[in-house]
């Protein structure tokens, strides 16, 4: 839990905590498919290494496939199970193939979350400090007599959040 207490104080740990939060959706959705990719080959690679009579068939079972496919869709290949037959190789090939684009798919989104969040971490660096903090609706209406002060403005310098006071609203001098 001490690990998670470091984000706080490391502005890129955050950027990065953001992102994975961000894309939730879609590292699930490559979590699902890589599962779904590696009980289909697994369980492929069994049955095409059964065709043939083979002493040296290293795929007694889909589980020992399971480890196969995991090692071969994320190309880490250690080299210590291979298929021996062409059914075989070529459910490998495609194995491999699909592994990579299962795991190429999310990345533009992860990045363009992580570029967003940096460029938002940027700007807030060079704002001064008293108007780094950005609060939300919910937060304004918390604090005491900050409902009342023009808080924010738009493009064109209209305010977006305004309370009434004693003169007109875009008056300071009279808000408390």
């Amino acid at each position: 839990m001490r690990l998670f207490k470091l984000t706080q104080h490391s502005s890129g740990l955050k950027i990065l905590m953001h992102t994975f939060r961000a894309s939730a959706k879609e590292l699930m959705l490559l979590v699902f498919f890589l599962v779904l990719g590696i009980v289909v080959f697994a369980s492929l690679v069994y049955y095409a290494e059964r065709i043939e009579v083979n002493p040296d068939n290293q795929f007694q079972s889909i589980p020992l496939g399971l480890w196969w496919a995991i090692v071969t869709m994320t190309t880490i290949g250690y080299g210590d199970m291979t298929p021996h037959t062409y059914l075989g190789r070529i459910i490998g090939s495609v194995c491999a193939l699909a592994g990579v684009l299962t795991i190429a798919l999310p990345v533009p989104v992860i990045v363009s979350n992580f570029a967003m969040y940096y460029s938002h971490t940027q700007a807030r660096s060079k704002m001064p400090k008293k108007r780094r903090g950005v609060l939300s609706l919910d937060q304004v209406k918390q604090q005491p007599g900050m409902h009342q002060r023009r808080l924010a403005t738009n493009k064109e310098g209209q305010p977006l959040i305004v309370g009434k006071c004693n003169g007109p609203s875009n008056s300071h001098s009279k808000c408390p």
